[in-house]
């Protein structure tokens, strides 16, 4: 049946109708699968997913799925016959009726079709017309406009020639104006020539296509090459002749042509040096006419300034080419007088005595006695020690350069830095001469003072001095924009407030935020204004007449142009070369630390006491690095951190050697226990047992707090020096080793106190191993031992506290709490025997023992008088994962006393009881304090679940090895004995000796 769930719907069976038009949907279904694509399995698996609707339409099954029973299918047919042949009725009607109307309509139609087929041909031949009439029409604008494209093509040759023979007049007039300010003015009008260079320059240009066809351009282009030269070599030697004087000028010049000839090089346009027809000129200037030569005479500086004008119209490599020179020329005296391989040894005239090294450099400039008496003790110009001469040298080069050529150079050279620059870079070399290996080519040049590290830091000093003396009156009197305030890609950096934020300046420079809306108009007005400009500048069409508009060679360009720092170029020599500076700043830490082996003084002003050599230490190095910085902050730096390293290590060491030495042999033992007795069970790592004489606590928990300054302050210093550093050396920067061995310390600290208080506790375990627990028949107070335990521990834990960190002081308790309740339960399983009284006695002890061990983290020193002040008493109450430790340890030493107070009896069953995991072991161990004999620890082992044969023999060896501990002890002792009065024998003749 359908649809039976919800109750409103009739079922299909029940309506014929219904019924029928669901057959009618599965044949149109049929229909439209049988029309489509084969491939379309995607629809038919959709179809196919509904009971109703299958591809393969059964009538039979149809019938069975509507109809459940032939009664109902029969008392429908009559229904169904009857619908049926409505259905055929109404389909007949309506095929008759589909029928006629399209009979009436197919000669309409076919009329129409015949219509439209006629107007598409007329359409056609209509199209076809226009095609012929327009290729007509173009061919007879053709013919019309074919003269007129002839005429117009000749006028623009015409305008082209017009306009190649006015550019060729202008450049010819041009050249002969060259020509004559060059070759016939005297001197040379420079002013001139640099405009008419650059429209010579610019005029050549639209001739190149020419210039292998045209001999006479090729002529043009000589001349104006030679011409060019002769500028280039005339200005060279002009600034030579007002620097030097004409006779100098000569001399140089002579050398260039020397040099010239030597080399056997003929260039064809050269920089500094002259071609064939320069040289002609030279041998004609030396002749004997009595005159001096031509162009001797010093040029005034207003044309001098015009010829520099003409260096940059000739091109940005001749403007450096002729910079270098200038500057070299200027610097070759220099060379002549500081090189080290121009002067006697390098090292001079060696001193009689050399004082101690110090780091206290005297930063003013030396009087005139103190440069007199440098000089006779060190008369070398070259070396390290006069290093200032070089200086002053430099200073006075400076101005008699500003005298002879006053504001000469245009701004944008920067001349003066370049200077400066090629000056640094020659004394760069000169120091790293003077540093030159003992073994090596140069060895003769090595200065005797480059491992004085008095004179290292001195000259260095001066050397920075110097660079930032440089970098400032550059700043100050040229206005020279050093590489430090643009970006990557030349934009300016983006101003900065007080609070970080952005700003952005309106037109008359008041200071606005850019995130402001006054901020964010100001800022796209600025854009608006730029991107027209630059729409100007590109839309902007130049006149192709206009060839020799002045305005393009504008030679007043005073724009800033940024520039290399000078700090660094020199000083950088001496980077490779501080080893000794190193090593002195080494020494003298290493002074220090003999100091601090035998010097136990205390600073208590901070917040722990600690030794005074650490806070020494860290304030030496703390100046160290002050030092270091003012003069350099790379690679010394570095290697001073590396020496850091090294010195806090030792100091690491020199700490944990004010700890006691540890005990060996027989006298590294608790209550006849070894240490592994000791430690049974526990994770402290104590692997020695330490001596603490009367007091010395305090000095252990003072190398302690000293470890724990040192390790906060390590990871200080560490930040220090990666502010400091540069950035290459910022990800070297690791003292986390350092932190960790100050922490090692500390660690063994702990331990060291641990097993002092245990050791302590020495005589008290022996005297409770000495007790027979056996013979004890009444249990009284506190046995002795136990009071003999509170007298060493509790004043012991009260110094210790006051001396350590919370942090350490708890550490010190749990491993204390640890070793002492192993301690005591191996004590108390070394037993022969315990009576029933004797576990009384013990639990009793237990208790009170307990007791001192839970207050150890609150313990506090006892008031000596009732009206002195105390001190203020934090918690009373111990740290709840300690109580929970210690009443676990002795949780299982009062399960062992009380099984061994049980009755024989009821053993096994208590054992198993209150001794959750107990081995078989561990009830032999109890067994044995109880004083069972052989035989009935076997039947008890067997009720317990052990083999009879394995009991009997496990017995045995427990008992043995027992007795035989027993007796080794007793042996030990004897030997102990026996060794200290040896020991006592050796000291007294080892100090009758020395007497």
């Amino acid at each position: 049946m359908a649809s039976e769930g919800n109750g409103t719907k009739v079922p299909l069976a029940q309506d014929p109708e219904a019924l029928i038009d669901t057959i009618d949907t599965f044949s149109t279904r049929n229909i439209q699968a049988s029309k489509a694509s084969t491939g379309n399995d995607q629809g038919n698996s959709k179809h196919g997913n509904d009971t109703s609707s299958s591809s393969s339409f059964d009538p039979v099954d149809f019938l069975n799925h509507h109809y459940k029973t032939e009664a109902s299918l029969i008392s429908a047919l009559p229904t169904l016959r009857s619908t049926l042949d409505k259905r055929l009725t109404t389909l007949d009607e309506s095929i008759s009726s589909t029928i006629q109307k399209q009979s009436d309509l197919a000669d309409l139609t076919l009329s129409d079709v015949t219509r439209a087929k006629n107007a598409v041909r007329q359409l056609h031949q209509r199209v076809t017309t226009v095609q012929q009439k327009a290729r007509q029409s173009e061919q007879a604008v053709q013919e019309i406009t074919k003269e007129m494209k002839r005429l117009d093509n000749a006028k623009k040759h015409l305008s082209k020639t017009i306009t190649a023979l006015k550019r060729l007049h202008m450049l010819l007039h041009a050249v002969k104006q060259l020509r004559y300010s060059v070759r016939y003015s005297d001197p040379p009008d420079y002013k001139n020539a640099a405009n008419l260079i650059d429209a010579v320059q610019l005029l050549l240009g639209h001739f190149d296509g020419y210039m292998n066809s045209v001999e006479k351009m090729r002529l043009v282009k000589n001349d104006v090459e030679k011409m060019r030269a002769d500028l280039n070599e005339g200005i060279l030697f002009s600034f030579r002749v007002a620097g030097f004087g004409g006779t100098k000028a000569l001399e140089m010049k002579q050398r260039d042509l020397d040099k010239l000839k030597k080399n056997k090089k003929k260039p064809s346009v050269p920089q500094f040096d002259n071609d064939g027809h320069t040289q002609a000129k030279l041998e004609t200037d030396g002749d004997s006419s009595g005159e001096p030569p031509k162009g001797t005479i010093p040029l005034p500086p207003s044309s001098l300034k015009d010829a520099c004008h003409v260096i940059d119209a000739l091109g940005e490599g001749k403007r450096k080419a002729f910079m270098k020179t200038f500057c070299g020329d200027h610097l070759e005296p220099y060379i002549q007088l500081f090189h080290p391989q121009n002067n006697t040894s390098a090292g001079g005239a060696h001193s009689a005595t050399q004082q101690k090294p110090s780091f206290k450099i005297n930063s003013t400039s030396p009087t005139a006695d103190e440069k007199e008496n440098s000089a006779l003790s060190n008369p070398n110009p070259a070396s390290l020690d006069q290093i200032e001469r070089r200086y002053a040298w430099y200073r006075r080069m400076l101005r008699e350069l500003d005298e002879s050529f006053p504001n000469v150079f245009p701004k944008h050279w920067n001349m003066e830095y370049h200077m400066t620059y090629a000056f640094l870079s020659e004394s760069s070399k000169h120091i790293l001469l003077l540093f030159s290996s003992k073994e090596g080519s140069n060895k003769a040049l090595r200065d005797r003072d480059c491992e004085n590290v008095s004179v290292l830091l001195k000259a260095l000093q001066k050397t920075m001095l110097f660079e930032k003396e440089m970098t400032a009156w550059l700043q100050r009197e040229y206005d020279t924009k050093f590489d430090d305030g643009l970006t990557d890609d030349g934009e300016k950096k983006q101003v900065l407030g007080e609070d970080g934020e952005p700003l952005e300046f309106d037109a008359s420079g008041k200071a606005v935020a850019a995130g402001s809306a006054e901020g964010i108009r100001i800022k796209y007005e600025r854009q608006m204004n730029d991107r027209k400009k630059k729409e100007e500048a590109k839309n902007k069409q130049p006149d192709e007449n206009d060839d020799l508009d002045m305005t393009h060679f504008n030679r007043n360009n005073d724009k800033p142009v940024v520039v290399a720092p000078l700090i660094g170029v020199a000083s950088c020599a001496f980077e490779k070369f501080m080893s000794p500076y190193i090593a002195l700043e080494e020494e003298n830490m290493a002074e220090q630390l003999k100091e601090a082996v035998s010097d136990k003084t205390v600073d208590s002003r901070g917040e722990v006491p600690v030794f005074t050599s650490s806070t020494n230490l860290f304030l030496y190095i703390k100046n160290s690095i002050t030092r270091c910085t003012t003069l350099t902050k790379g690679k010394t730096l570095f290697l001073l951190y590396r020496a850091f390293q090294r010195t806090l290590r030792k100091y690491a060491k020199v700490l944990a050697s004010k700890y006691p030495s540890p005990l060996s042999g027989p006298a590294a033992a608790i209550g006849g226990l070894s240490i592994a007795g000791l430690t049974a069970g526990s994770s402290s790592g104590i692997k020695d047992i330490y001596r603490i004489p009367n007091g010395e606590e305090t000095t252990i928990c003072y190398v302690i707090d000293t470890c724990e300054y040192c390790s906060e302050t390590v990871e200080a210093l560490q930040d220090l020096i990666v502010d400091k550093v540069e950035e290459k050396y910022k990800s070297k920067i690791d003292m986390s080793g350092e932190e960790e061995a100050f922490h090692d310390v500390s660690a063994k600290g702990i331990k060291v106190l641990v097993a002092g208080l245990v050791h302590r506790t020495d005589q008290a375990f022996k005297g409770m191993y000495k007790i027979d627990w056996s013979a004890i028949d009444a249990v009284g107070e506190e046995s002795p031992y136990v009071r003999s335990m509170h007298n060493e521990v509790q004043p012991f834990v009260v110094s210790v506290k006051q001396g350590l960190p919370n942090s350490y002081f708890r550490n010190f308790c749990d491993q204390f709490a640890m070793m002492f309740t192993n301690a005591f339960y191996n004590t108390i399983t070394r037993q022969k025997r315990i009576s029933e009284s004797g576990t009384q006695q013990l639990l009793l002890d237990v208790y009170n023992l307990k007791t001192l061990l839970l207050k150890l983290p609150v313990l506090e020193k006892k008031e000596s008088t009732s009206g002195s002040p105390g001190k203020q008493v934090g918690s009373s109450i111990a740290p709840a994962m300690y109580t929970k430790m210690v009443t676990k340890q002795f949780q299982r030493i009062e399960t062992l006393l009380k099984l061994v107070g049980t009755p024989t009896e009821l053993l096994i069953d208590v054992f198993k009881v209150q001794w959750q995991g107990g081995s078989a072991m561990d009830l032999q161990t109890v067994m044995n304090l109880k004083g069972l004999k052989r035989n009935d620890q076997a039947s008890m082992l067997e009720k317990f679940g052990v083999d009879p044969i394995t009991a009997m023999k496990n017995t045995a060896n427990i008992n043995d090895n027992i007795q035989t501990l027993q007796d080794k002890s007793s042996d030990v002792a004897a030997k102990v004995n026996n060794d200290l009065k040896e020991m006592r024998e050796k000291v007294e003749r080892f100090r009758g000796a020395f007497r």
